[in-house]
């Protein structure tokens, strides 16, 4: 190789695999899930101290601007927290105690209500024992059974209960503790900290870095809130509910609900079990377990249909899923405080995928932001041939919107699509014509759905659509000229079969106000190009448009190439525009002529290429 010669080797065509992007990231990932795991002795006080803090912060900046200093607002708050909690505690200790000295008490309700049950399981054990007696006669015998194996188990000295027992206050306290210290310096410090945090997460890009913070903060703080009055109203009237009803135990059974309402999903339902068990045991008739039964569904319906709409509003941005996969995960990861956390730091988590690429994927599968736009939903539905699904999807769109904006925001990208794919060889002709021909079935349910929206305001506007190059084309055509035919103007559509001096002809036979030559591909636009040079070479040619449908801007091409001026639209609003201008211009005689003129039943066929 001479000297001098520099070789450039061009990689623009190299793209890496999305497999070995993803290595990176499941490796990250692993990591910071095994490290959570092994550091959960000290992460779970300081998660339990962040939420603590979040929920403190609004009471103590509302007790400084009184005029108190920062640090006696913080100790105050924390105090008041303490207190209220060990009052709380003491008073459910002392049900707890009483509700367990009157536990023996409870054995003759459960002997008469076993009793009443007697004669109804009689009969069901009937078939049982039945059957137990025919397996026994069918087993055969086999040998000498094995002598059982005897071993002598020592029950659990009173010393060793409960030394457990104590071990395990203390390791309670001990968190409490350690939570409270850190709940009360984050209070103290949490300009420095946030400052911190914004230095490691991401120092050079400010305004990112504040947005995510504020929206992490705005969700969770919104989500503790929320969830913290209604725990609070849903423990204040199953207490005073049962008390009504007179169960023992009502205050821990109140107490024990607004924890658990902390709990997605299971927390209700075990808050309403373990009262229920006890009123069976409690009372020695049904009378009372039937009202137990009816205090939680009239308070779960109350709360899932009116409370919570309300208190809520928007969503904490967790789908469904994931506040499941949330639970489950944390518990798994953490148990039982992972499942009290799994809501807050997942929203956090989310939060955090919508800011940091690598972590776009928690957002994608957690989130409650919908993963594909409702024009790629209705386009994957219709290549799916999944009716039913995309009639939903258009439903949703045509929710309060005009047929001209569901035409601009589903039916015209979801064309354009299916002809970018046809073209570019991703999907075969045969399969595009029966996406075709299934779409034509979703818009004649459409147009027959919206039968009630047919005017007259385009009476006696006459319009002829050319598709400029294929089958797609026609189709965009067909469903345009029916919304043009509901608003009581005459279209009719010019086969994408026909050649270019048979569309002329019919052009000078049946002189319509408005020619639209359909094109949805860049591969249409030089055919259209072509068309509107013959058009207006006409001696009295008419008004000529161009529909580069759900086009971008930077794609429409300007001018006719002739001198005469060619209208390019991208929309079908665009389109009903220029036929409301013809109509203004229209003799009033023809117009009143046709202002009767019903709408025409179109054929959506499958077309060819």
């Amino acid at each position: 190789m001479p000297s001098g010669w520099i070789w450039h080797v061009d990689c623009s065509g190299l793209v890496q695999s999305p497999v070995r992007r993803g290595f990176p990231n499941l490796f990250a990932v692993v990591l910071v899930t095994a490290s959570l795991y092994v550091g959960r002795e000290v992460l779970i006080p300081l998660a339990l101290a962040l939420l603590v803090s979040f929920c403190l912060t609004p009471l103590v900046v509302r007790i400084e601007r009184i005029g108190l200093g920062r640090l006696p607002a913080a100790i105050a708050v924390v105090l008041f927290i303490l207190c209220f909690l060990t009052g709380v505690g003491w008073l459910v200790a002392r049900e707890t105690a009483e509700l367990a000295s009157e536990m023996p008490t409870y054995g003759a309700n459960l002997r008469t209500k076993v009793h009443t049950l007697r004669g109804p399981l009689r009969k069901l054990s009937g078939p049982a024992e039945s059957i137990s007696d025919l397996e026994r006669e069918i087993q055969v015998p086999t040998g000498q059974a094995p002598a059982p194996k005897v071993e002598v188990v020592e029950p659990p000295g009173v010393v060793g209960a409960v030394g457990g027992l104590f071990r395990s206050m203390l390791d309670s306290l001990a968190v409490a503790g350690i939570v409270a210290v850190l709940s009360l310096f984050i209070l103290l410090e949490r300009e420095e900290l946030r400052d911190r945090l914004i230095w490691l997460t991401g120092g050079r890009d400010l305004s990112l870095t504040t947005s995510a913070l504020e929206d992490a903060e705005r969700r969770v703080a919104r989500y503790l809130g929320s969830q913290s009055l209604i725990a609070a109203i849903h423990g204040t009237a199953v207490t005073a509910g049962l008390l009504w009803i007179g169960l023992p135990g009502a205050v821990v059974w109140g107490t024990l609900a607004a924890l658990l309402r902390f709990l997605p999903y299971f927390g209700p339902w075990i808050t309403a079990s373990l009262p229920i068990v006890l009123s069976v045991a409690a009372f020695p008739d049904w009378q009372h377990t039937a009202m137990t039964v009816a205090l939680f569904v009239i308070l779960e319906t109350i709360h899932n249909n009116a409370l919570e709409p309300w208190l809520y509003g928007t969503s904490a941005g967790l789908s469904p899923f994931g506040v499941i996969f949330s639970a489950v995960f944390w518990t798994w990861l953490w148990g039982i405080p992972g499942l009290m956390l799994a809501t807050p730091l997942t929203v956090c988590l989310v939060v955090a995928g919508r800011y940091v690429p690598w972590l776009e994927f928690v957002s994608v599968m957690l989130g409650d932001r919908p993963a594909l736009a409702a024009e790629t939903r209705f386009y994957q539905r219709l290549l799916a041939l999944d009716l039913e699904e995309a009639d939903e999807v258009l439903r949703g769109g045509a929710n309060g919107a005009s047929l001209e904006a569901l035409t601009d925001s589903l039916i015209l990208p979801a064309l354009r699509r299916l002809a970018s794919d046809q073209e570019r060889e991703l999907i075969s002709s045969e399969r595009a014509a029966e996406v075709r021909q299934r779409l034509g079935e979703t818009l004649e349910r459409l147009v027959a759905s919206r039968a009630d929206e047919a005017t007259s305001e385009l009476a006696g506007v006459r319009a002829l659509f050319v598709p400029a190059l294929d089958a797609c084309d026609a189709t965009a055509g067909r469903w345009l000229l029916t919304l043009l035919a509901l608003r009581g103007a005459s279209a009719e559509l010019v086969s994408e079969r026909a050649l270019v001096s048979e569309t002329l002809e019919r052009v000078a036979t049946d002189t319509p106000d408005l020619v639209c030559v359909s094109a949805l591909t860049r591969a249409s636009v030089p055919h259209a190009r072509l068309l509107c040079a013959r058009l207006v070479s006409l001696d009295a040619s008419p008004t000529i448009a161009v529909g580069c449908w759900a086009a971008p801007e930077h794609e429409i091409p300007r001018g006719s190439g002739t001198g005469k001026p060619c209208t390019w639209i991208t929309r079908s609003e665009q389109l009903c525009a220029l036929a409301n201008s013809l109509r203004a211009r229209l003799p009033s005689e023809r117009a009143a002529e046709m202002s009767g003129a019903g709408g025409a039943s179109f054929n959506w066929g499958m077309g060819g290429r």
